[in-house]
């Protein structure tokens, strides 16, 4: 569900990969070639002073070409490459000013709350070995992760700091946003049974098939005698997934299992049982337990997510604005052409 929702509500960009004085393609699947660093590694920027080289460049870069490879381009046309370094020149400008903005801030209590960072990190692992497991599968020394808490608290407190790393939504911003976008909060008809399974192969003989289903037609004649469907279903179901509950499955949609279980299953009335049903599987016996119609998902069930969504929405937007506002500040020259 909730990937169906982020889906629906992520933000698309679209990209135009048919101009065709730029590229070249091939019939076949290749790559395009990758960047290769200057031996000058020419100084193609500058931020307060702080020089950028060529080289910073090359895995943007080399990233995005990787992304038109996919459509078979192999040969990449200079004017396009150019495009692609400022572009990636632009985002290693930003995080250069923003970076340089956090060394400016200092946390007079770093240390201590580098100390107390790490312990909680390990109190995810319920020993030492495996913390040291997460380290040796994410490629890094203890130091290195060190290195990389000092980074995160540095710029968490700095962009705190100036008011940009929480955005609360307000209750109309919710609304507003469910009301506009409410079908992608659609949901389908789902039903909650109960069901015992005499497995019998589809493709078994007439003895096999005629056993199978008497077996089925003798615990449902316990079940009309007032045994418990629950307790049968534990003791005689051949479903390995759900005999242990008594039998229950989750929620499911209609088409998700086959179409003789779904015409039962939807058609019976609640905590009503059925008759005898064969399936691919073998013969079925339902018990309804809940149903739930076709609608739309309420607001209190989507509240989380469409919070969630709108702060990140805004927090990248004030996070863009605000380095925006701290390139206007600083003296930034550029020298790539």
């Amino acid at each position: 569900m909730v990937k169906r929702i982020h889906k629906a509500t992520s933000i698309f960009f679209l990209v135009t990969f048919f101009m065709v004085p730029i590229f070249s393609f091939s019939t076949g699947f290749c790559q395009s070639k990758p960047v290769e660093e200057d031996n000058k590694d020419k100084v193609i920027a500058k931020v307060n002073g702080k020089p950028i080289k060529e080289s910073t460049l090359t895995p943007e870069v080399n990233k995005s070409l990787k992304k038109y490879s996919k459509f078979g381009v192999t040969t990449v046309a200079p004017e396009l490459l150019l495009t692609l370094k400022k572009k990636a020149l632009n985002k290693v400008i930003n995080d250069e000013v923003l970076a340089q903005a956090i060394q400016q801030y200092d946390i007079s209590d770093i240390e201590q709350k580098l100390k107390e960072e790490l312990a909680s990190q390990k109190k995810q692992y319920k020993t030492p070995e495996e913390f040291e497991q997460f380290l040796k599968a994410k490629h890094l020394s203890e130091e290195e992760l060190l290195i990389s808490l000092r980074r995160k608290l540095q710029m968490n407190a700095y962009l705190d700091s100036v008011g940009v790393l929480h955005c609360e939504p307000t209750k109309e911003e919710i609304l507003s946003y469910y009301e506009q976008g409410k079908e992608n909060f659609k949901k389908k008809e789902k039903v909650k049974v109960r069901h015992i399974l005499v497995q019998v192969e589809e493709n078994s003989d007439q003895a096999k098939q005629e056993t199978a289903r008497q077996k089925a037609e003798n615990i449902l004649k316990k079940i009309q005698a007032g045994q418990d469907f629950a307790t049968l279903a534990e003791e005689q179901s051949d479903c390995l997934r759900s005999k242990k509950q008594g039998g229950e499955l989750d929620f499911v949609e209609r088409g998700f299992m086959p179409p003789e279980f779904d015409e039962i299953a939807f058609s019976i009335e609640k905590e009503k049982t059925s008759e005898v049903i064969k399936t691919k599987y073998g013969y079925h016996i339902l018990q309804v337990l809940e149903k739930d119609p076709a609608g739309y998902l309420s607001l209190d069930q989507v509240r989380d997510y469409i919070k969630k969504y709108l702060e990140e929405r805004c927090v990248s937007r004030l996070r863009l604005e605000h380095v925006d506002k701290l390139r206007k500040e600083a003296k930034i020259e550029i020298f790539l052409n």
